[in-house]
């Protein structure tokens, strides 16, 4: 007997019993905050963007295009090792509900290399553009003050706020080392507020700049700097083991996007209640 099996490929096989047990279970992870983590990425257009397909030939895959990036959602949401990662993943119905498979509890996956692989082969067709496009397009519903956009120097591109969110940016939080001669001519021009320390003499409106720049800073102290200790701390990214630039970067983008993730649940929660 096979070790694992695709959901959708069993349902039309089991008995009324076991089918009636199995719904309960999805029943109850679709309120669990794994199923509504499952619910905030769209794993079919993600895997059609990495062009992942189920071959008809060769070895069959335990895990569908779909499953093979949910895998790498579960690895930074768990932040489990990849040992662990399996061996949780044997055993736990939730788990195997989120990648969509089936796994024989007395035939468990005992190959942790699976996730490895499966690591290098996604790695090898990331292509964070186009597939955080997809995500933005996906979360911008739930997001609110996409005028504003703060940024870290060291981390990311702050191009990439007009490029997802199709928002001008009217209000900026950078760092110090952003605040240069041409920075802020750029900011004056194009009428963006900063959280730069004024420079020169000061408008007739200074109280209430100094409140707005005074505001952005401890926003992006709170949100920007706090989301990427809870980043280290919780979604795999204070160690990655990481053994080439490509795994690497695939490492960092689950890490991130899965975090962002779980804050949208409540994002979403919210926008429900308000709706009802």
């Amino acid at each position: 007997m096979v070790k694992i099996q695709k959901i959708s490929e069993i349902e039309p096989c089991l008995g009324f019993t076991e089918f009636d047990m199995l719904k309960k279970y999805r029943q109850s992870f679709a309120t669990s905050e794994l199923g509504r983590l499952h619910s905030l990425f769209p794993f079919s257009e993600l895997a059609r963007q990495m062009h992942l397909k189920s071959s008809p030939f060769g070895r069959k895959s335990y895990f569908s295009p779909e499953g093979k990036i949910a895998l790498m959602v579960l690895k930074s949401y768990t932040n489990f090792s990849d040992a662990q990662l399996i061996e949780h993943l044997n055993g736990n119905i939730h788990y195997q509900l989120f990648c969509g498979v089936q796994i024989d509890p007395l035939h468990p996956l005992t190959n942790p290399k699976i996730v490895s692989a499966i690591r290098q082969e996604l790695a090898d067709r990331l292509d964070i553009e186009f597939l955080q496009a997809i995500l933005a397009d996906h979360w911008k519903p739930y997001l609110e003050n996409l005028h504003v956009c703060m940024t870290d120097a060291t981390c990311y591109e702050s191009h990439l706020q007009q490029q997802l969110t199709k928002v001008r940016v009217k209000a900026l939080a950078a760092d110090s080392i952003c605040a240069n001669n041409a920075n802020r001519k750029f900011c004056t021009k194009y009428h963006i507020s900063t959280s730069f320390k004024r420079k020169g003499r000061a408008a007739k409106d200074e109280p209430l700049r100094k409140i707005l720049r005074s505001e952005l800073s401890r926003e992006r102290a709170t949100r920007l700097e706090g989301s990427f200790g809870t980043q280290k701390q919780h979604y795999s990214l204070a160690r990655i083991k990481a053994r080439n630039r490509k795994t690497e970067m695939l490492w960092i983008f689950f890490g991130i996007h899965t975090a962002n993730a779980v804050c949208m649940i409540e994002k979403v929660e919210k926008k429900k209640r308000t709706a009802a």
